[in-house]
Order: C-alpha cells, then sequence, then structure tokens
C-alpha cells in the first residue's frame, strides 16, 4: 500500500511505495527504505530513520509524516488533502547502500525542507 506523506507545513510531498522507496508527488523517485527503517538517496548516500510514520533526519528532526503519526510529533500542523495519486515510475536501479544508519531519536521539526533532505527535485 501506498501511503502519503506531510511536510512540516501539512502539505502532502511524497508517497512510500511497497515499503521500499519514495515518491515524490510529481511521480519523481527520491530514495530508498531499507531494512524496513534506514532512509538511504538514490546514490545509496544515508539520509535518516523511517518509524512510526515519521521520517527523520539523521540528527533526529523530523522531516515528515503519516496522517496516523501524531501521537508521535511533538506538534501537528493542519493538514491539506490528499492528492490523486502520482504515476508511479518504475524503480531505479538499486544501489549498494554506504553504512548503516541507527536510531537518532527524537527531535523536533527541521529546518530542512523535503528537497534538501533527498537532494533531488521533486
Amino acid at each position: 500500500m501506498n501511503e502519503w506523506y506531510f511536510d512540516r507545513y501539512g502539505q502532502a510531498s511524497f508517497i512510500v511505495v511497497g515499503n521500499e522507496r519514495f515518491v515524490s508527488k510529481y511521480g519523481r523517485n527520491l530514495g530508498w527504505v531499507h531494512q524496513g527503517k534506514q532512509v538511504f538517496s538514490l546514490t545509496g548516500q544515508p539520509l535518516g530513520w523511517l518509524e512510526k510514520g515519521v521520517l527523520r533526519d539523521r540528527k533526529g528532526g523530523i522531516i515528515a509524516f503519516t496522517r496516523w503519526a501524531g501521537n508521535w510529533l511533538p506538534s501537528v500542523p493542519g493538514m491539506s488533502g490528499e492528492p490523486a495519486a502520482p504515476s508511479i515510475p518504475g524503480p531505479p536501479a538499486r544501489p549498494g547502500f554506504a553504512g548503516t544508519i541507527t536510531d537518532p531519536g527524537s527531535g523536533g521539526w527541521t529546518n530542512k525542507s523535503i528537497r534538501d533532505f533527498f537532494g533531488a527535485d521533486l
């Protein structure tokens, strides 16, 4: 099942496809989920942690969240509706993943945009 993630302003920004990759609302591949919780860029660079519907950067700052993740957030913004599902592209070649990522713990909202986090054009 594909699930929408919202940014700190409550805007639907991307979905997680098949619990393995991130796809923007415009249908662009953004990154990978590895071993269920570790988040990597399309090129295999470590980015953050995904757990309980909350995407965190490597310092624990919240990047995005699912509609049901409210209990795990310091504050819940008003949320937009979910847009129509984007056209899902095929998966790119899976890279080698550079190391492992550990749970960074929880923090507040990060100042990083989703674009900055993934280092990709949304």
